[in-house]
């Protein structure tokens, strides 16, 4: 038996030699053969991570937000509820010679799952209620426009009265 035959080289192959007459290597990251697909499955796990740590951290602040918004408008609410009984106790008491007076309201014990307090507080510009959640720490301010002088105390939220103190000759907010 002798040598096999000699082999055709295809056109391909000879037009891929360089001007040197050897192999074009290839430029990139095509042709590396040391990447590791444990590094590659790492570096995704770490941006994949860094990415849904952001998603989470803007959504959090976003839900904050927003609660401490309905917090607030909750507080507002409460709060013209309450001044409008203290307004009818008012004109109650103006418009007839009481000896006694109450008028219950039912508010909400808590505003967005945040317990509160009302203070009835004179101040040199008003009378004002002054609702304060604890957590998140929310104060909102709705003023009164009372003529029968109004007892500054401090109640929590739930069922309120309002209640005319005819020897005191004022109106007080009680719990």
């Amino acid at each position: 038996m002798g040598d096999p035959p000699p082999r055709r080289r295809s056109r391909e192959r000879r037009a891929s030699r360089g001007a040197s007459g050897g192999q074009k290597r290839s430029v990139g990251f095509g042709g590396l053969r040391g990447q590791s697909t444990a590094l590659d499955y790492t570096l995704s796990l770490a941006v994949a991570s860094l990415v849904i740590t952001g998603l989470l951290v803007a959504a959090g602040d976003f839900v904050t937000h927003q609660r401490e918004e309905v917090v607030r408008t909750e507080l507002g609410v409460v709060g013209e509820q309450l001044a409008g009984e203290v307004d009818a106790a008012d004109r109650l008491v103006r418009a007839s010679d009481t000896e006694s007076l109450s008028l219950n309201a039912s508010l909400p014990e808590t505003v967005a799952g945040a317990s509160y307090t009302i203070a009835v507080d004179d101040t040199a510009t008003g009378e004002w209620l002054n609702l304060t959640a604890q957590d998140p720490d929310i104060t909102v301010s709705v003023r009164l426009e009372t003529e029968t002088p109004l007892d500054p105390d401090t109640v929590g939220g739930g069922r309120i009265r309002v209640v005319y103190d005819p020897v005191a000759e004022h109106l007080e907010v009680r719990g």
